[in-house]
């Protein structure tokens, strides 16, 4: 009887302290996630509904309080009017077509070269990602002395070229500029997603193929591509996302800043949120700039919706992916 008994309270007190376990692992991931959690809320989460309410609004600078009402839409009836937020909001396009193809080509091709297994590996590896531990600031005036108009790098492989060796490429061709240093400063990280990626492919793939008589190129468009799509996606997510928030870089890279001068960002650099940051700081107009950003945001929550439905049609999952 006494055995009996035992037994049965050894049994109720499993589920007890499994239920106990569960509870702590539970707290310790809230524990571990509430720095970034507290973060998203105060610096993303709050800031965002303000701002929306900000936009209904005509706050200013100077009627904060005195004449502060609700305007209704009248922010986003003048946005829709404001040929320099379409113009901002084109650049902000063009910058993401351009930099985002170029950004997935190169990382993926520096992680081939390292997954090629040459020689002196880990010293390509810090050469190739150097530029994503170095400051943002450091980045640009290294940058500027690269496209400097006077003796920088490229006039001068330009000159030896027989090109022209004293282009301004930060007034002659901004956006090139903003562009090759996007590209410079952002292949690092995305190469080593990239070589991950590659790393996780079985090799017993490629040598069935080799088996088949398939060349590298045919390795690489029938086996490499379609196992690196879902990496592709990330990639391409994540890089409309940085491209849509470029600001730092063009203000870093405007003419005269290194001088002490002040600087203007040319006009083929000003971003969508660049000119809504120019409406609220410059302009002190909160509420107009609170405005163009949201529209700014919606357009680029359903850019990125769009990207995930067109992955039905390209992305491959194997069948472990999906739990089948």
């Amino acid at each position: 009887m006494g055995t009996a008994e035992t037994s049965v309270a050894a049994t109720a007190a499993k589920p007890i302290r499994r239920a106990s376990f569960r509870r702590r692992e539970t707290l310790a991931f809230y524990g571990f996630l509430s720095p970034w959690l507290f973060g998203f809320l105060a610096l993303t989460s709050i800031p965002l509904v303000l701002a929306l309410a900000m936009s209904f609004s005509n706050l200013t600078t100077m009627n904060l309080h005195t004449n502060l009402h609700y305007v209704g839409a009248d922010n986003y009836v003048r946005a829709y009017h404001d040929h320099e937020m379409w113009y901002s909001l084109e650049r902000t396009g063009i910058l993401m077509v351009t930099i985002v193809p170029l950004w997935i080509v190169t990382q993926l091709g520096l992680a081939l070269i390292l997954n090629a297994g040459i020689k002196l590996i880990g010293l390509w590896r810090t050469l190739f990602f150097v530029a994503v531990v170095v400051p943002v600031v450091a980045k640009a005036f290294i940058w500027k002395a690269i496209t400097a108009q006077d003796g920088g790098l490229i006039n001068r492989v330009l000159g030896a070229l027989g090109g022209s060796s004293n282009v301004d490429w930060l007034l002659d061709h901004p956006t090139a500029t903003l562009i090759m240093l996007l590209v410079w400063g952002g292949a690092g990280s995305g190469m080593l997603i990239f070589l991950a990626g590659l790393k996780a492919i079985p090799e017993e793939l490629y040598e069935v193929a080799r088996i088949d008589g398939a060349n590298s190129i045919r390795r690489f468009i029938s086996i490499t591509l379609p196992l690196l799509t879902p990496v592709i996606m990330f990639q391409l997510v994540w890089g409309l996302v940085f491209a849509a928030n470029v600001f730092v870089e063009p203000i870093l890279l405007s003419p005269g800043l290194q001088q002490g001068l002040g600087s203007t960002v040319p006009t083929q650099n000003v971003t969508a949120n660049l000119y809504a940051l120019n409406r609220i700081f410059t302009d002190g107009d909160f509420g107009y700039g609170a405005a163009i950003a949201w529209i700014f945001v919606t357009l680029l929550l359903i850019v990125t919706a769009l990207v995930f439905l067109s992955g039905r049609f390209w992305v491959f999952y194997t069948r472990e992916q999906y739990g089948k």
